[in-house]
């Protein structure tokens, strides 16, 4: 039992481990999605959040939101693209979107954010200036 135990923690850890900022969600998760720019979510994100702009949601859901009953969390800035992000997935059918407001009420709900290191000279993982 521990072995299998531990088989699958390791399995676990080791998809956790490959999911990356633009992977499908953990079964059981909702979908997090950053409706702002790509610069915006380069800036600061939610660390489970994949991007998809808001005025670009329509094209692009149905590759990581097939079913329709897909658990969805939108958040931008304010709450007003993701509200419109809203109205359109709802009008597409999916039934399960959540407008969560902004990127600090994310954080206020607990969520932890990461941001991306841009390297400005080959193998520097120092910020650019």
């Amino acid at each position: 039992m521990k072995k299998l135990t531990g088989l699958l923690a390791a399995l676990l850890f080791s998809i956790l481990a490959l999911a990356g900022p633009n992977s499908p969600p953990i079964p059981g998760q909702p979908l997090i999605i950053d409706v702002r720019t790509a610069e915006e979510y380069r800036a600061e994100h939610v660390r489970e959040a994949i991007n998809i702009p808001y005025d670009e949601i329509a094209a692009h859901i149905a590759a990581v939101a097939p079913d329709r009953d897909s658990r969805i969390v939108l958040y931008c800035r304010s709450g007003r693209r993701s509200g419109i992000a809203e109205q359109t997935l709802r009008q597409m059918g999916y039934r399960q979107v959540e407008n969560k407001g902004g990127l600090s009420d994310m954080r206020q709900s607990g969520y932890q954010t990461d941001r991306e290191t841009v390297v400005c000279h080959a193998g520097s993982p120092a910020p650019c200036p």
